[in-house]
């Protein structure tokens, strides 16, 4: 039995991946394995009784006749060094020593792995690195010159475009010129999309952390997004939530860019109706808030399968998208990383022909919150008097006063999202905004509270034909109740 139990272990020793030798205190090697012979090309005879340090040079030291690892290997579990072979060529390893005593006697035990393949291919890996880096930076010189080349001439039609219009007086050709500055801009924000996708990918874009003030950047935004809805006869809506902080921290610039590119897509595929953007306070930490923003459009929706395709980069949901409405698909990436690097996620939400909404977080810095807090009130005053925005901070006292200008208008605009996500099926947002109807209506008729009521129980069940019934009752008595009300 002992000698079987023997056959066994040599078997297993010999057919190790693993070289493997044992010595004894003076160095001198007692047993090894086949893939040792295999892998050196020393004899059985040669390798038996040789002195270990002729495999494993610079490795070991001899103290008194007795054998001990160099002082640089003192400690190492795993030893990082080379074996020579019997032409002493050499190959990479990684071999582990342990120590026993049997009968009396120190044995050591050595395994080592063969690091060749291991090593070569780092080596490949790192040539291959270094190849894509140059093409790389090839690349992104490429991407930038010819960036550069075509800006160049397409400034210049625009320029030249414009010193035209100011002097032209027959209609048709003003619109002609109208009709190449719109492709001037279309092609500016193509160029701009691959700089900037160029940038992204090489790690080059950055976030910068700046002061600024979140009222002013939502006029301003206002102000932009109606011109350009307006172009196409469009509505522009904007609600801002009271309790989001004034003064806060982040990169402006890349706000603007991201909602941009949202409203940008939504007007380009929305032919009637209307763009919306709603933004709320998620969260508030110290000096840390999250922002939650939300772009809804009334245009040619999404379909389920399509949602996974649209932050990829170079991807619209069909070809027809692209040769109809025309674009790169980097926008919606680019958004994504945006994003992203703001510490937020962005996601998409639709049905064909029933518009779609594109939802996505932030994450800012409030600058110096208690004196933040101690001016938000006079900044809010300040932008409700200007009349900037939809809704805004200080009005929430009017809102509640039932029939007032801003309560009206207030029902006017939730009962608007609220036949959109019942449109799209969307009832977790329809009971957002019957819940704020029910707020709006509080102080009316005990039977308009009541059918306000049955009006959100059905949107909580997805009851959708009982749901569409209700909000008409509603409607129908807010007209009563506020005389010229329509909705």
């Amino acid at each position: 039995m002992e000698q079987k139990k023997d056959e066994f272990f040599y078997f297993i020793l010999n057919h190790s991946q693993e070289l493997i030798m044992i010595y004894n205190e003076q160095g001198c090697v007692e047993y090894y394995n086949d893939r040792l012979l295999e892998l050196t090309g020393y004899s059985a005879d040669e390798l038996k009784g040789m002195y270990i340090g002729e495999l494993l040079q610079n490795v070991f030291d001899k103290i008194e006749n007795h054998i001990v690892l160099a002082d640089a290997y003192q400690g190492a579990e795993i030893i990082e060094t080379v074996v020579y072979r019997k032409n002493q060529t050499c190959f990479p390893v990684e071999a582990k020593i342990v120590s026993k005593v049997l009968e009396g006697k120190e044995i050591f035990i050595c395994t080592a792995v063969d690091m060749t393949r291991y090593k070569e291919s780092i080596r490949k890996l790192q040539d291959t690195t270094a190849q894509m880096q140059e093409s790389m930076k090839a690349r992104d010189a490429f991407v930038a010159n010819v960036t550069h080349e075509l800006r160049t001439p397409v400034n210049g039609i625009k320029g030249h475009t414009e010193l035209l219009l100011e002097q032209e007086q027959d209609f048709q050709k003003s619109n002609y010129m109208k009709l190449i500055l719109d492709c001037c801009s279309t092609m500016e924000g193509i160029i701009n999309n691959i700089l900037d996708f160029s940038k992204l990918e090489a790690g080059k874009f950055q976030i910068e952390e700046k002061p600024f003030s979140f009222y002013d950047f939502m006029s301003k935004t206002e102000k932009m997004f109606t011109t350009l809805t307006m172009r196409k006869g469009l509505r522009f809506m904007l609600n801002v939530a009271p309790e989001i902080p004034d003064r806060l921290i982040g990169d402006e610039l890349r706000l603007t860019q991201i909602l941009n590119n949202l409203v940008s897509n939504a007007v380009k595929f929305t032919e009637q109706g209307y763009i919306g953007i709603e933004v709320t306070l998620n969260t508030r930490i110290d000096d840390e808030v999250e922002l939650f923003f939300i772009v809804v459009d009334t245009g040619i929706g999404l379909s389920p399968e399509d949602k996974d395709k649209l932050f990829k980069s170079f991807s619209q949901v069909d070809a027809s998208i692209t040769r109809r409405f025309g674009g790169t698909g980097l926008g919606l990436s680019i958004t994504k990383e945006l994003v992203n690097m703001m510490h937020g996620r962005i996601w998409a939400d639709g049905e064909k022909g029933k518009g779609s909404s594109f939802s996505f977080t932030i994450r800012l810095r409030q600058e110096n919150v208690a004196a933040n807090d101690a001016e938000q009130g006079a900044v809010i005053r300040q932008w409700k008097s200007s009349g900037n925005f939809n809704k805004i901070a200080g009005e929430q006292d009017l809102m509640s006063e039932f029939g007032s200008d801003i309560n009206i208008r207030e029902l006017r605009k939730n009962f608007e999202k609220l036949n959109l996500s019942m449109d799209m099926d969307n009832w977790q947002k329809a009971e957002n905004f019957a819940a704020a109807i029910k707020h709006l209506a509080s102080n009316g008729s005990k039977e308009l509270q009541r059918a306000v009521f049955k009006m959100e129980m059905a949107i909580r069940k997805s009851d959708s034909e009982k749901a569409r019934n209700q909000a008409d009752k509603v409607k129908e008595l807010l007209s009563v109740e506020i005389k010229g009300l329509e909705i």
